[in-house]
C-alpha cells in the first residue's frame, strides 16, 4: 500500500478524483481515510495531518495498520532561500526537525532527535521516479530541497532567528524550504524502515505576506503534482523493486 498525505483535504483532491475501487473508513476515531487504487497499485489517502505531531501519529499508525510500504506527503511549503521560487516544486531529499533543541540534555546537534540522525534523508530511487515523473507529465519547475520542519507557522524571518548563522538554517546552504508536517512523517518512516518523501508547492517566501491570492496559485500546482505522483505509482507498478532498507515498493 501506498500512503499519500497531506494536511488538508485540498492536498489529496486530485487523487480522489483519479483513483477507482474507493471506499472510506475512520481511524482513531476522527480521522477519515480514503483507500482504492491508481494504476492497479493499493493507495491510502489521508489529510488533516496539520502538525509533525499529528502527522507522526497518524503515519505510523497507518503504516502498522495498513502494510504501508511508501510515504509520500503532499501540499505547500514557503521558501527561505532565493534559489527556490514560489510555485516551484520541492522534492525532499533531507529534513530535519526545525523545533527540536535538546543540545543541553543530550549530546545532540541542533534540530535532531535523540535517539536519530540529525537529518533524515528520503529515498534516492523515489526521488529518481519522481524526477521522471515531472519531466514527462508537467512543465513544473521542479528542485530538491532541504525541508527545515517545524510545527510553527512561520511568516517572519525574525521567526528563526535561533535556526539561522550566516545565511545557512541549521547547516543547510540552499534550496531551503519550510512546512510544518513533514518531520513527523519522516521521523515515523524512519522507525518502520519505510521510504518517505515530501513533494510540495512553494507557495511564498518566508518573508512574504500570506494571503488567499498565493494560496489559490499554489492550488492550481496541485494537479501538477498530482499527475507527477501517479506516474510515479505507475512506474513503481511496471518495476520489480525499489529497495530502502532492504524493503520492495511492489505487492
Amino acid at each position: 500500500m501506498i500512503m499519500i498525505i497531506g494536511s488538508q483535504h485540498d492536498d489529496i483532491l486530485y487523487f480522489e478524483s483519479v483513483m477507482s475501487n474507493k471506499k472510506e473508513e475512520t481511524v482513531l476515531g476522527k480521522f477519515k481515510i480514503t483507500i482504492g487504487t491508481i494504476f492497479n497499485q493499493s493507495v491510502l489517502l489521508v489529510d488533516q495531518a496539520k502538525t509533525n505531531y499529528l502527522s507522526s501519529a497518524l503515519t505510523i499508525y497507518l503504516i502498522e495498520k495498513y502494510f504501508v510500504i511508501l510515504v509520500l506527503n503532499v501540499g505547500r511549503c514557503i521558501s527561505y532561500s532565493p534559489d527556490i521560487k514560489p510555485l516551484e516544486i520541492a522534492i525532499s531529499k533531507n529534513i530535519i526537525a526545525g523545533d527540536v533543541d535538546q543540545v543541553n540534555e543530550d549530546n545532540v546537534k541542533m534540530g535532531q532527535i535523540p535517539g536519530f540522525e540529525q537529518i533524515l534523508e528520503s529515498s534516492d530511487d523515489v526521488i529518481g521516479y519522481l524526477e521522471n515523473a515531472f519531466e514527462k507529465r508537467t512543465f513544473s519547475v521542479y528542485k530538491v530541497a532541504n525541508y527545515v520542519s517545524t510545527s510553527v507557522d512561520y511568516h517572519n524571518v525574525n521567526q528563526i532567528n535561533s535556526l539561522r548563522e550566516f545565511d545557512h538554517i541549521l547547516g543547510f546552504e540552499n534550496n531551503i524550504v519550510f512546512d510544518c508536517n513533514s518531520a513527523g512523517v519522516a521521523m515515523a518512516s524512519t522507525l518502520c524502515k519505510v521510504p518517505f518523501v515530501s513533494v510540495k508547492v512553494v507557495e511564498r517566501y518566508l518573508s512574504d505576506k500570506n494571503n488567499i491570492d498565493t494560496y489559490i496559485k499554489a492550488l492550481k500546482e496541485y494537479v501538477n503534482i498530482g499527475k507527477a505522483i501517479v506516474t510515479c505509482i505507475g512506474d513503481i507498478g511496471r518495476n520489480d523493486v525499489i529497495t530502502e532498507e532492504g524493503g520492495n515498493l511492489n505487492g
